[in-house]
């Protein structure tokens, strides 16, 4: 476990390999105490009483969780494209550098704006095809 964060890690994934170690060193979770994640918020009650099975419908929500999290994983992936290996013949190449990212948008539109994204699956019900 790393000692700054809790992080759990397997030993291999340590950066002092000895087995001589008492304390074994990780730096692949939070690069030694130096990236701090700011606190998780509290999830809505809703949410919170169905995970925590303080909810009548908890059973049928928990039975159902992959299908739920399946149908609310539009994301799409971000980061900074290096379009410079791309300047010679070959195939296209898409490379990206620094950190990678997921982007999601607000699952409900903002006030009196166009649908995007996911609302349009999820809210939009006259765009529906059938």
């Amino acid at each position: 476990m790393s000692e700054y964060c809790g992080a759990m890690m397997w030993y291999k994934e340590c950066v002092n390999k000895s087995k001589n170690s008492v304390h074994p060193n990780f730096s692949l979770c939070c690069m030694k105490g130096k990236v701090q994640l700011p606190v998780t918020k509290e999830p809505p009650k809703l949410l919170f009483d169905l995970f925590t099975r303080k909810d009548s419908r908890s059973g049928d929500f928990m039975k159902e969780i992959r299908n739920y999290n399946n149908m609310f994983a539009f994301t799409s992936m971000g980061g900074k494209i290096d379009h410079s290996v791309n300047n010679g013949k070959g195939p296209y190449v898409f490379q990206l550098h620094g950190q990678n990212m997921h982007l999601l948008g607000s699952l409900l539109p903002c006030d009196d704006g166009p649908l995007k994204l996911s609302q349009l699956y999820i809210y939009d019900t006259d765009n529906e095809y059938l």
